[in-house]
């Protein structure tokens, strides 16, 4: 199935949300250079990198299915935080981490290219060797992995921008690249992140219309809620002035009509379940109110906490096939 562009209603808060995430990097030729190739049974794995603004280069795994037969869906998967700087796209692709997260490996597995991209200060984007060995010459210790992403965001912020918006225009640029594939279809191109990953899914279907469906595990709750239980997250959550927009259900029900599905555990204390519903809420009446497809927006709980299991991954990839395969 599919939504059409007349779908699509322009409203000013969307507008007013992206307007608050700061100047924007300046756009360039992607510049994509493949860096490394494996060849698997069943997939091809390549690691690339583009160039997401001048001077700014993101690497990223890009998984090919074996045997393609027409033009392939394709998914932007986005990894998560868990406080380990060490890792970022390899956790997706199933290189290394928590397999509950091997979502880019299991959707590449289902028939969609996928690219997992690492976000500002993960894997190869942490504090560069130069930068570190000025800092030790210059302060009494080095920024650990924690305090660097503070750094970051207290950058951007200097500059009048965000590290959101950072993270989401190197997302659209990710979506830049499937489009620029000849072997992908870009009317089919979705998006699926858990934890910081479900976080970036809905900013990159606010900010880019191209993505046509997303799953979002375990990603947000109320910003309210979150400041009522003295809960902190990471850096690039917090948005000078969002707040004077709407909260996160005003946010994602300007992703409206776009099919979204959400889920999340109930005993994930990082996401107050009661912050989470009230978003579940509001997005079934915008969804209801913006288009006749009612059964775009999904929200599936389960007794747990902040995880993937299984059975919920099963959920959200038959929820992307109904939208990017049929």
């Amino acid at each position: 199935m599919s939504i059409s562009e007349n779908d699509l209603q322009p409203s000013g808060r969307r507008e007013a949300f992206l307007a608050r995430l700061g100047t924007l990097p300046l756009s360039c030729s992607l510049d994509v250079v493949v860096e490394e190739r494996y060849e698997g049974d069943t997939y091809t794995r390549e690691r690339i990198s583009y160039q997401a603004s001048p001077g700014v280069r993101v690497p990223a795994y890009v998984l090919i299915p074996r045997h393609l037969t027409g033009l392939a869906p394709a998914v932007v998967c986005i990894h998560q935080h868990n406080g380990e700087f060490h890792m970022g796209k390899s956790e997706p692709v199933g290189l290394t981490g928590n397999p509950d997260v091997f979502y880019a490996l299991e959707l590449c597995r289902r028939g969609y290219i996928v690219i997992a991209p690492d976000q500002e200060g993960f894997e190869e984007r942490q504090a560069s060797t130069e930068d570190i060995e000025l800092w030790k010459r210059t302060a009494p210790r080095v920024l650990s992995a924690g305090a660097y992403e503070q750094y970051l965001a207290m950058k951007y912020l200097l500059h009048g921008s965000t590290l959101q918006a950072r993270y989401v225009w190197d997302l659209s640029r990710a979506v830049d690249y499937l489009s620029s594939r000849p072997d992908v279809d870009a009317g089919r191109i979705g998006t699926l992140g858990h934890s910081l990953g479900g976080q970036e899914v809905c900013w990159l279907l606010l900010f880019d219309r191209r993505v046509k469906a997303g799953v979002c595990s375990c990603g947000i709750s109320m910003f309210e809620a979150i400041l009522r239980n003295g809960i902190n997250h990471n850096f690039a959550a917090y948005i000078p002035g969002m707040l004077e927009v709407g909260d996160m259900d005003v946010l994602v029900a300007e992703i409206a009509p776009t099919p979204f599905f959400m889920s999340a555990g109930v005993q994930d204390w990082i996401f107050p379940i009661d912050g989470v519903r009230q978003i579940a809420q509001g997005a079934r009446q915008a969804y209801e109110e913006r288009s006749a497809l009612f059964s775009a927006f999904r929200y599936h709980e389960f007794p747990s906490g902040h995880s993937f299991p299984s059975e919920v991954r099963q959920l959200a990839y038959s929820w992307l096939d109904r939208w990017l395969r049929s």
